[in-house]
C-alpha cells in the first residue's frame, strides 16, 4: 500500500512500568536496602528504549534499529530473589513486497481484490544477561568483589553477545471497495529461529524464536473521519493459552487526532496520538502478562513514542 518515498528519521520510543499505579508505594523512597526491597517487592520494573529510522522507496523498505529492554522483578518476601533480564538488539531489516494479483498499474487500488507477498532479511547484534540472584546472599557480593570494572561485573553475571541473520515472509489479501478495505495477513517471522554466533561471554544467547501470526483489519476512511477494527492471533505456534494469543483493537480519529483502544491477551489497552504532519506524539497504556498462564499476573505499562521529521513524497 506504500507509494513514492517516505523517510522517518527520528522516532524514539520509551516504555516503562506504569508508575501512576504504584505512585503511593514508590513515593518517599527509603535509603536502606531492606526497606528499598520492601518497597519494590512484586513490582515488575521495566524500561524499554528504542528507535528505528526508516526509508521506504515504493515497495522497498529499509530500517535500522536499536532496542534495549531491562526487566527487574523482586519476589519472595521471606527469601528475596532478584530476576534480571537485560537485552540490547541492534541491526537492520530490509524487505520488499510483490503484488501477485490485483491492479498492479494503479498508484492506489480502490476496488477489487489484491494479493501481496513480502520477504525480508535482517541482521541483528544481540547482547544481554538473564538470571535469578539471591538479593541478600553471597553470590552478588562475590561477583562485585571479584570484579574490577562494570564490564567484569556483567561478565560474571552471565553477559554474552553475538550476531545472526534472520528471514521473514508474509502474505496479505486485501479487498477494496470505495473508501473501505478489508485485510487478512499471515506472517512467518524468524524462519527456523534466528540464531546468534557468540562473540563474547560464556552463556548461550537466547534465540529469536520462529513465530506464525495471523491478523485482519477493517478500515473505512471518510476523509475527515476514519476508523479501523483489527484482530490478530500471535504467536500461533506456541503453547500459550489460546486467549493469551488474541489481540483486538480499535482506532478512530480525525486528521490530527487518533484514539486507540484494545484488548491485549487478556488486558485492556488504550491511548491517543496527535499527528501534525512532521510531528506525531503517541501515548498509550497497556497491560501485559508476566506470569506463566492466562491472566496470572499483569504488568501495567506506559508507552510514549515521538515521530519527528516524517516526510512522504508521492511520486
Amino acid at each position: 500500500r506504500h507509494h513514492g518515498v517516505s523517510v522517518y528519521l527520528l522516532n524514539p520510543t520509551v516504555e516503562s512500568v506504569n508508575y501512576l499505579k504504584y505512585e503511593e508505594r514508590l513515593s518517599n523512597f527509603p535509603k536502606e536496602p531492606a526497606e528499598i526491597a520492601d518497597k519494590v517487592l512484586g513490582i515488575p520494573l521495566y524500561l524499554r528504549l528504542a528507535a528505528q529510522p526508516t526509508l521506504k522507496f515504493h515497495h522497498l523498505g529499509m530500517t535500522a534499529f536499536i532496542n534495549s529492554k531491562t526487566s527487574l522483578t523482586l519476589e519472595n518476601a521471606i527469601h528475596p530473589t532478584l530476576d534480571i533480564d537485560y537485552r540490547l538488539d541492534r541491526g537492520f531489516v530490509m524487505g520488499y513486497s510483490f503484488i501477485l494479483a490485483g491492479n498492479k498499474g494503479a498508484k492506489r487500488q480502490t476496488s477489487g481484490p489484491r494479493t501481496s507477498l513480502g520477504v525480508g532479511i535482517k541482521n541483528m547484534n544481540r547482547q544481554g544477561l538473564s538470571g535469578e540472584f539471591d538479593l541478600f546472599g553471597t553470590e552478588l557480593l562475590e561477583v562485585i568483589s571479584d570484579s574490577s570494572s562494570y564490564k567484569e561485573i556483567r561478565q560474571n553475571m552471565g553477559f554474552s553477545k553475538g550476531s545472526g541473520w534472520g528471514v521473514d515472509i508474509g502474505m496479505e489479501q486485501t479487498f477494496y471497495k470505495g473508501n473501505s478495505n478489508m485485510n487478512f495477513g499471515l506472517s512467518l517471522l524468524d524462519i527456523g529461529n534466528t540464531r546468534f554466533n557468540r562473540s563474547e561471554g560464556t552463556q548461550k544467547i537466547a534465540e529469536q524464536e520462529m513465530s506464525l501470526n495471523f491478523g485482519s483489519a477493517w478500515t473505512q476512511d471518510f476523509k475527515i473521519f476514519d476508523y479501523t477494527l483489527a484482530a490478530d492471533v500471535h504467536p500461533i505456534n506456541t503453547p500459550l493459552h489460546p486467549m493469551s494469543k488474541l489481540h483486538l483493537g480499535l482506532r478512530a480519529g480525525l486528521p490530527f487526532l487518533k484514539i486507540y483502544g484494545g484488548w491485549n491477551g487478556g488486558y485492556v489497552s488504550y491511548g491517543a496520538a496527535i499527528d501534525l504532519y512532521l510531528f506525531r506524539l503517541t501515548v498509550g497504556f497497556y497491560g501485559v502478562e508476566v506470569g506463566r498462564t492466562f491472566k496470572e499476573k499483569e504488568a501495567e505499562r506506559i508507552l510514549v513514542q515521538l515521530n519527528l521529521l516524517k516526510v512522504n513524497v508521492d511520486l
